[in-house]
This record gives C-alpha cells, sequence and structure tokens, in this order.
C-alpha cells in the first residue's frame, strides 16, 4: 500500500510541474501511460486508428488546457476515463452505430498471448485456450472489470467511477468473477489467470 500512496504521490508531483509548462514532466507522463492508454482501448474497440487519435487527442488537449486543469486524485483513471469518453464519443459519431446504447459500443475483448516462451508446454497452451473461451463468455463490463483489477493501480472507488458502478459492487463482482472461475474450473486455471493478468 505505501509503494502505491508513494507512486500516487510522485505522479501529482508530475502533474503539478506539467502543469507550469515543464516539457520533461509532461514526456515523462506520456513515456509512462501510452502503452497502458493503448493496451486499454485496444480491447474497447477492434479500431486500433480510432484508439490511437483518441490517444493523440487526450494529449493535445492535456497540453493546450494544462494550466486550467485539475490535479486528479490518480492521472491513470483521469487519462483511462478520458480513453474510454473519447472513443465513446468518437463512435458515436458514426451513423452505423449512432443508435447503439454504450455497452454495446463496447467489446473489451481480453487478448491472451499464447507464444509467449514461458508456456511452452502444450498442457500451459491448452489451459490458456481454455481460459480464453472461459472470458469471452464473459460479458464486456466483467472483461473490463477483470482487466482494470490486474493491469491498472486503480482502487474500486476509480474502477466503479470507470464502469458506472458502485465501487463495492464492483469489488463483490470481482470475487464472485474469481470464484465462480476456480469453482467451475479448478484452482489450477485461477493461477494460471493471476500469472496471465499482464497479458
Amino acid at each position: 500500500m505505501k509503494n502505491l500512496l508513494k507512486d500516487r504521490s510522485h505522479w501529482l508531483e508530475v502533474w503539478a510541474r506539467f502543469r507550469t509548462g515543464n516539457q520533461i514532466a509532461f514526456s515523462e507522463i506520456y513515456e509512462e501511460f501510452i502503452d497502458r492508454l493503448m493496451a486499454y482501448g485496444s480491447k474497447i474497440t477492434r479500431d486500433r486508428e480510432l484508439v490511437k487519435d483518441c490517444i493523440q487527442d487526450i494529449f493535445i488537449d492535456l497540453y493546450r488546457l494544462r494550466p486550467d486543469l485539475r490535479n486528479p486524485e490518480y492521472i491513470e483513471f483521469y487519462l483511462f476515463k478520458s480513453l474510454k469518453n473519447n472513443i465513446v464519443r468518437k463512435a458515436q459519431k458514426d451513423k452505423k452505430i449512432m443508435n447503439l446504447p454504450v455497452e454495446e459500443m463496447i467489446i473489451f475483448e481480453l487478448n491472451i498471448d499464447i507464444d509467449r516462451d514461458t508456456f511452452d508446454l502444450e498442457s500451459d497452451r491448452l489451459r490458456i485456450e481454455r481460459l480464453k473461451s472461459i472470458l469471452q463468455t464473459l460479458d464486456p463490463q466483467k472483461r473490463e472489470l477483470l482487466f482494470l483489477k490486474f493491469n491498472s493501480e486503480m482502487n474500486y472507488n476509480e474502477i466503479g467511477q470507470l464502469l458506472s458502478i458502485n465501487p463495492d459492487t464492483a469489488k463483490k463482482q470481482v470475487y464472485r468473477l474469481l470464484d465462480q472461475i476456480r469453482e467451475k474450473y479448478g484452482l489450477q486455471l485461477l493461477e494460471l489467470f493471476v500469472i496471465l493478468k499482464k497479458g
């Protein structure tokens, strides 16, 4: 917990320097979060060019509006929320899906790389394929919930805000999902899921 608080404190300091026009601080934010944003956005939509455009817009707006920006509680949450809002807003301009609710626009795919050197054994590869099929049975919001839990430093309050659900509900759903996976598919598979959380 101390490391997480230290990390948040560090990024608030970087954010404060960025707001004064410090180019190094701006570059530090970009370098730290660009890959995370790309990974998150690519799971919301298959349109990688849309994701790239939305990320570019975020950083352009950050730089342009920096004197007027507030200090976010946590930069990762602020950037993820901005990206998700941008993707949804731009997708809604597409006439083909203009009338779809937000939840139907978000696919949130959890892709697992089965070619990792770590999992050379055929038995491991089969379990990974099985895990992929299990994840596809979940609705997009539950896949997003698991992604945020295992691939971000956000707390349940921030995850709840991002998904527009109560933080307690987010926490209960994570525990319930992991229990279901363990009970239905075995402890070994759950352990594999945790190992693959950065996948």
